[in-house]
């Protein structure tokens, strides 16, 4: 893992923790963060995996977070920090800034 792999697992999980604040607590979220579980995808594929999906549904945790009104807390506002661009697609940068309008 990368130095700037490293701070975007970081990242990841201050969110994590910060979701919280409002009862969601994302257990499968974690679980794709943590090396010791079989669903393990590390920083990067996590946040690849959550901009595959198209359409979201209902019970998506970016759902949760933007009925809670907090639409800053979510994967996707992260992207918004140029930083982290050089490890994603342009178009999944771009699904991200979509799902924030």
């Amino acid at each position: 893992m990368t130095p700037l792999e490293k701070e975007l697992q970081s990242a990841l999980l201050k969110r994590y923790e910060k979701w919280k604040e409002i009862g969601y607590s994302a257990t499968y979220f974690k679980r794709m963060l943590t090396p010791s579980d079989p669903i393990y995808k590390g920083p990067t594929e996590t946040v690849k995996h959550l901009l595959k999906r198209k359409t979201l549904k209902e019970t998506s945790g970016f759902e949760r977070l933007r009925r809670a009104g907090k639409l800053d807390w979510t994967v996707e506002a992260l992207l918004k920090d140029k930083k982290w661009h050089g490890l994603f697609e342009p178009w999944e940068i771009e699904r991200a800034t979509e799902r924030l309008r």
